[in-house]
């Protein structure tokens, strides 16, 4: 389990009080916009996050397989991290510039990496309103081309008024060497028998995140649902489906779908990006100390906007 430390720097910005860069939890400050920063570039390295030109991201501790051995490393927020994990960061409306660099691990990193540490690996720049909020997509693929390589997304969160007995959820697409998909999910109304199976979205492209749309939910508890990718237009599965997400009423969600579609070469590097899992077993084979980021399996992740 991943362990945040936040930098003393961050400390710092908080005490001593507002200034043009501050940055701060969502709920410390009336005014500002809201971000999220999403890292689902796969095979990319944890990353950090910068706004403005201030590094807002925290540090993470956790273990990784490096040069055939797990070892525990202090570094960015890792693919399919969010940050802030809850609620949103505040920073002033106006011209937003939002970027991404490959963190610098300690002990640095001795298996090749497909992005070298420090370099800049997407940015963007983003107008943003008072009271507003944003998610900020680190996608693509290290390397890519025009239509698949490292870059940034940015979209507003624009929450639909709440529905009662509704919870509500949108699609982000970020497999960037796959296809068009649907997003399917199962669930079963509390003291309900019958499990109901619907296509919440459809037709759904690399790179898009979709507007939210209401779900049933229980309407004082959560309730349970298991999504699934499929092919757009078919009942062909793409992808494992996910355990149990508990949904709450009057809550809302950003479903990920996440991995990659095919095996993928990353120009310049002897690194091949694998769409399976890691493999266990044998022991014997090199692939079981491989380090994690080599393999992206398709499947769905998922976080709470609020």
């Amino acid at each position: 389990m991943k362990k945040i430390i936040y930098t003393a720097c961050g400390l710092l910005l908080i005490m001593a009080g507002c200034t043009k860069t501050n940055i701060t939890q969502q709920g410390d400050i009336v005014n500002g916009a809201k971000i999220k920063l999403i890292h689902a570039a796969p095979g990319v390295p944890a990353v950090n996050g910068f706004i403005n030109g201030t590094k807002v991201s925290a540090t993470t501790v956790y273990s990784v397989t490096d040069n055939e051995i797990v070892t525990a490393i202090t570094t960015g927020f890792s693919y399919l991290s969010v940050f802030p994990g809850l609620n949103y960061l505040s920073v002033p409306a106006g011209s937003t510039a939002i970027k991404f660099t490959a963190a610098t691990s300690a002990p640095v990193l001795k298996s090749p990496q497909t992005v070298a540490p420090e370099t800049v690996i997407g940015e963007a720049t983003q107008s943003t309103a008072d009271g507003s909020a944003y998610s900020a997509f680190l996608m693509g693929l290290p390397g890519g081309n025009a239509a698949d390589g490292l870059t940034v997304k940015v979209v507003e969160d624009k929450f639909p008024a709440p529905i009662a007995n509704k919870a509500f959820v949108r699609f982000a697409h970020m497999v960037p060497n796959g296809g068009a998909v649907d997003l399917t999910a199962t669930y079963t109304l509390a003291n309900g028998t019958v499990v109901t199976q619907q296509t919440v979205i459809t037709n759904t492209n690399y790179g898009t995140v979709t507007d939210f749309v209401p779900v049933d939910v229980n309407p004082t508890s959560t309730t349970n649902y298991k999504f699934q990718m499929t092919l757009n237009g078919t009942a062909i599965t793409f992808g494992t489906i996910t355990p149990d997400i508990p949904l709450a009423p009057g809550r809302y969600y950003t479903i990920v779908g996440r991995g990659l579609a095919a095996d993928y070469a990353v120009p310049g590097t002897s690194i091949l990006l694998k769409a399976s899992a890691r493999p266990k077993l044998p022991t014997t084979d090199p692939a079981t100390r491989l380090p994690e980021i080599y393999f992206n399996a398709p499947g769905i992740t998922f976080y709470t906007n609020k």
